[in-house]
């Protein structure tokens, strides 16, 4: 008789800040569209965890395009902003 473990197996090389920058990212870049200034502190967010995920991880490209989409995220947000203040004032 066979037993399976009930415990699930982990991926080896997965790291959890690169998944955690790039899906911060992707949502800061819609917030930034939506509301500019949860889109800008996530899209630092993104960029924060993204750099500490190269430094630490192995998944380098995951953390690249984390920080690349907070960049956008954050860009987005500031030109957002400034248009925004532009029409109410």
């Amino acid at each position: 008789m066979t037993t399976q473990s009930s415990t699930p197996s982990t991926r080896s090389g997965q790291n959890g800040l690169a998944i955690a920058a790039l899906v911060t990212g992707i949502v800061g870049i819609v917030f930034a569209v939506l509301f500019a200034i949860i889109g800008l502190a996530l899209g630092l967010v993104a960029v924060a965890l993204g750099i500490f995920a190269r430094r630490s991880g192995t998944q380098r490209g995951q953390a690249t395009a984390g920080v690349a989409t907070g960049a956008v995220a954050v860009v987005v947000a500031i030109v957002n902003m400034v248009i925004a203040y532009n029409i109410l004032t």
